[in-house]
């Protein structure tokens, strides 16, 4: 588990780990220069329980020290864990009962359940089961293993060189594309982790970064595959402009940013997060102003407006409103009472079908 100012959800995460029924494991704790909070309540917690390792160092950011982490373990198997998210009580045992039983996988992933910021539930995620069906999705672009519910082996970890720098904020992306081309993948059906949503999560902080490493990850795999070498790598993380040597497109590069923004804002947006869906709206609307981006945020503008008319905040649900109008003029033309009447529908649903 890396931790950088994690104060909030930590002791959750530290508990829900801590109390698997599975108990023969070591959980080591980096601490990646946190300012807030989050050092006392590992060192409070591994005085309680001396499972916990707690290593501190100066910020270097996740990958260096999800590496230090994994270097550190002493296990057969690592388990990953992030510091807002809640395992569920047999998620280790089910993970290493399949692993002894399945020599031959590598990394083993579950269905995760998203939660709100609160940990109030928002759907269910699951994913392909297989090894060969897993690394269709991969090879196509998706990511189909939850890292945070993930247990793999350490020797295959070791062996295909661990996490990279150049692919920040992709870098399980990139770890799985490597692994899948040694060893199997597999995914188990249960839900074995809450995955927790909220606008402080470096995958809805850092949208851009993580779309260019995924995408670089991905060209990096189809260069390997065709030519059995590795492309030269920036030696940090991967920008923009890296993405033109390793020849993928602008068009290319525009779209999946745009899809990732869209994405990223419907799963804010069902977890009550009217500002994070806002900002996210907003920054796609800077990478383009297509008709799908607009309507996408035109829908959050009016829900949000929604909400905030139902808690009594009426200014705040006009400017809301007014906002969407500026985008759709069609709100506008019909009127003030229009508007009004979609404020106060009791169910939600966006304008567009």
């Amino acid at each position: 588990m890396a931790a950088c100012n994690a104060e909030r959800y930590l002791e959750q995460a530290l508990k829900s780990t801590l109390d698997q029924r599975f108990e023969a494991f070591e959980l080591i704790a980096i601490d990646d220069g946190s300012t807030d909070g989050t050092s006392g309540i590992l060192a409070r917690t591994s005085q309680r329980d001396e499972r916990l390792r707690v290593f501190s160092q100066p910020n270097q950011g996740v990958i260096a020290a999800l590496n230090r982490g994994c270097a550190l373990a002493r296990g057969r198997y690592i388990a990953r864990m992030d510091a807002d998210d809640v395992a569920l009580p047999d998620r280790f045992a089910r993970q290493i009962a399949f692993l002894e039983s399945h020599p031959t996988v590598a990394v083993l992933g579950s269905a995760v359940d998203l939660i709100n910021d609160t940990g109030v539930p928002i759907r269910r995620a699951r994913f392909p089961l297989h090894d060969r069906q897993i690394k269709q999705v991969l090879s196509a672009g998706a990511n189909c293993i939850s890292h945070p519910a993930v247990m793999m082996r350490k020797d295959a970890f070791v062996a295909v060189g661990g996490y990279r720098p150049p692919f920040l904020h992709a870098e399980e992306y990139d770890l799985w594309l490597r692994t899948a081309e040694h060893y199997a993948l597999a995914n188990l059906p249960d839900v074995l982790l809450h995955y927790r949503v909220h606008a402080n999560q470096l995958s809805a902080r850092y949208v851009r970064q993580q779309v260019w490493s995924a995408l670089a990850a991905q060209a990096a795999a189809r260069i390997r595959r065709r030519t059995g070498q590795e492309p030269p790598l920036p030696g940090d993380r991967v920008s923009e402009s890296s993405l033109t040597g390793l020849a993928v497109g602008r068009e290319h590069v525009q779209r999946e940013l745009i899809a990732r923004y869209l994405d990223l804002a419907r799963l804010t947006l069902e977890a009550g997060d009217h500002t994070c869906t806002e900002r996210l709206l907003s920054e796609a609307l800077a990478v383009s102003r297509a008709k799908a981006v607009r309507q996408q945020a035109v829908s959050a503008r009016v829900a949000r407006a929604r909400s905030q008319y139902g808690e009594g905040r009426i200014l705040d649900a006009l400017v809301s409103m007014t906002r969407a109008m500026r985008l759709d003029p069609r709100l506008l033309g019909r009127g003030a009472r229009h508007a009004w009447r979609l404020l106060s529908r009791a169910r939600s649903r966006p304008i567009y079908s």
